[in-house]
């Protein structure tokens, strides 16, 4: 029998992240814990009992999460702020929470790391893809191979409604002669087909969402 994939997922009380849950946690291929600040609440803890939920600060090293990530197969990092009012804001929400964790994988460990990047972002929020790619320099230089990087665009599911509207206008007007490839570039994807997309990846597969447009 396969061993078990082992999956620390960053951000897994999230929009995206729930989604994900929903996508592996009943496959036995995988073994899934939710770090996050929260620990996930009473809903998702009883909608997801086969996942561990655990609570902890990545700015304070404790025993329970260095563990727990050094030991994984595989960490996500779906820990997404998309407005922020000025780029050091959005580097103390996207880059300095995850340093401390950087640190212990580059010392010990063949943890591989899934960060989802940003493909194509609307001129205001350029700061939000600086700092993305900012990023993507850090785990290139301290994880090297071991990071995997995706870029999806808009990530729509109806739980989320604001987010399924606007792509059901992007989708249509995507249809219109002239416009589909300037639409295409969005890579607007349904929450479930992208969790299938991490999926694919996990399990050693390729994913169209790791070529940059």
């Amino acid at each position: 029998m396969a061993s078990t994939i082992k999956v620390v997922i960053l951000g897994g009380s999230g929009f995206v992240g729930r989604g994900l849950l929903a996508e592996l946690a009943n496959d036995q291929r995988f073994a899934i814990i939710s770090l996050s600040r929260s620990g996930g609440n009473a809903e998702l803890r009883h909608k997801f009992p086969q996942v561990t939920w655990l609570q902890a600060d990545l700015q304070v090293p404790t025993v329970d999460w260095i563990s727990q990530v050094v030991q994984a197969d595989w960490i996500i990092d779906l820990i997404g702020f998309l407005f922020a009012k000025n780029r050091k804001t959005y580097r103390q929400l996207t880059i300095t929470p995850l340093q401390p964790l950087i640190q212990q994988l580059q010392a010990t460990g063949q943890t591989r790391f899934i960060f989802v990047s940003a493909n194509k972002a609307p001129f205001f929020l350029k700061n939000y893809v600086t700092v993305k790619k900012e990023m993507e320099q850090i785990l290139r230089e301290k994880l090297g191979q071991r990071t995997v990087l995706l870029y999806p665009g808009l990530i729509y599911d109806k739980d989320r409604y604001s987010n399924w509207l606007l792509a059901q206008v992007l989708l249509k007007l995507g249809k219109i002669p002239g416009l589909q490839q300037p639409i295409n570039t969005w890579r607007i994807i349904s929450r479930q087909m992208f969790s299938r997309q991490i999926r694919q990846v996990l399990l050693g597969k390729s994913s169209y969402l790791e070529k940059r447009i």
